[in-house]
C-alpha cells in the first residue's frame, strides 16, 4: 500500500486527486496534486485513468460528500452504552430527516467542552442517504479506486483548520464553493460549530450589491462566534480565517476587518504545509476540499 491519505474531490467540472504523507515533527506534505476535467469522456473514463495513472488501488482514499446527500444535525447525547448510541441517535433524529430512517447511514461526534457549561450534553449526527454512499462506493470500486473513507465538507474544513497556529486558541475558518459557503469554528482540532450560508463565488463575483453580501456573510460570522461565546466557556476567538479563493473578491478582507472584532487573515496552504508542486490560489480553491479530506487522521469512517 502507497504511504499516506489520498482524497479523491469530486467536482461539476472535474476531480482532484490529492495525496497527504504525514511525519512526526514535520508539517503534513502534499506529494501528489492532480486536477483532470470532465471533458466530453465521462466521470466514468477520467476516474478510471486518474485511478490507473496514480495507482489508486494502491492507496487509502477519502472521498467528500455533496452537501445534498447527507443532513448535519444538533441533538442532545443521549446516555447510553456506545454500542447502542447509533441505534439511539437513529430513533431521535427519525423525523428530523427528509428521508427515511431506513435509508438513512448514522455516523456521531461529540460536541467538545460540554460537560463543563452545565448544560446538557450535545453532539452532531451525521445522516447520509444509505443510496448516496452506494453509488459513491459503486463509482470508486468501478474506476480502481480504493476507497476507506467517505467524509463530510465540515470534517474536511476542520482538518484544514488545524493546520494554523490560530487553531490552538480558536478560530473561524470561512471558505466558498460557486453556490455556497460553510463557517466553521474549530479549537485544537476538535469542531464547535458549523454553519452553511447560501452565499457563494458566483453570487460574490456577479452581483451589484456586493457591500450587501458582505453584510450578510459578517452577520453569519458575528452570530456563530455569538453561539460559540453564549455556549462554551472558552476564551473569546479572535481570528477568522479566509480559505483560499479561486478568484478575488476585491473589498471582501477589508469589509470583514472592518465590521468584525476579530483578526482576519488569508490561507496559503503552501505556507502551512509541504508541497513539492506549484499550488496558485486558485487551484488550492479548486482543491480545497480533497485536500482537507487527505489530511483526516482519525481511523473512524461513516
Amino acid at each position: 500500500m502507497l504511504p499516506g491519505l489520498t482524497g479523491v474531490g469530486l467536482r461539476p467540472d472535474g476531480v482532484c486527486v490529492v495525496r497527504v504523507e504525514r511525519t512526526t515533527g514535520r508539517p503534513p506534505s502534499v506529494t501528489l496534486l492532480d486536477f483532470r476535467p470532465w471533458g466530453d469522456e465521462g466521470q466514468e473514463k477520467v476516474l478510471a485513468r486518474v485511478a490507473a495513472d496514480h495507482e489508486l488501488t494502491r492507496s487509502r482514499c477519502t472521498t467528500i460528500l455533496d452537501p445534498n446527500e447527507y443532513t448535519l444535525l444538533l441533538t442532545e447525547a443521549l446516555d447510553v452504552p456506545p454500542d447502542e448510541l447509533r441505534a439511539a441517535i437513529r430513533w431521535r433524529i427519525k423525523d428530523l430527516i427528509d428521508f427515511h430512517i431506513n435509508d438513512a447511514t448514522l455516523d456521531v461526534f461529540d460536541l467538545p467542552g460540554e460537560k463543563a457549561t452545565g448544560r446538557a450534553r450535545s453532539m452532531y449526527a451525521v445522516a447520509a442517504r444509505s443510496a448516496a454512499i452506494q453509488r459513491r462506493v459503486d463509482m470508486m470500486t468501478t474506476a480502481g479506486i480504493n476507497l476507506d473513507v467517505i467524509d463530510i465538507p465540515e470534517m474536511a474544513q476542520r482538518n484544514l483548520a488545524s493546520l494554523l497556529p490560530e487553531d490552538a486558541k480558536g478560530i473561524v475558518l470561512l471558505s466558498f464553493t460557486a453556490h455556497g459557503g460553510l463557517i466553521t469554528i474549530t479549537k485544537q482540532s476538535e469542531i464547535y460549530l458549523s454553519r452553511s450560508i447560501d452565499i457563494g463565488i458566483e453570487m460574490l463575483t456577479q452581483s451589484q450589491d456586493t457591500a450587501g453580501l458582505f453584510d450578510r456573510i459578517a452577520l453569519e460570522v458575528q452570530r456563530s462566534l455569538d453561539y460559540y461565546d453564549s455556549h462554551f466557556r472558552q476564551a473569546p476567538i479572535n481570528t477568522l480565517a479566509l480559505a483560499p479563493m479561486p478568484v478575488e473578491v476585491p473589498g471582501l478582507v477589508d469589509y470583514l476587518k472592518a465590521n468584525l472584532n476579530v483578526n482576519v487573515l488569508t490561507m496559503d496552504l503552501t505556507q502551512l504545509m509541504e508541497c513539492d508542486a506549484q499550488l496558485p490560489p486558485a487551484l488550492q480553491s479548486v482543491c480545497l476540499s480533497a485536500l482537507g479530506a487527505a489530511l483526516r487522521q482519525e481511523e473512524k469512517a461513516l
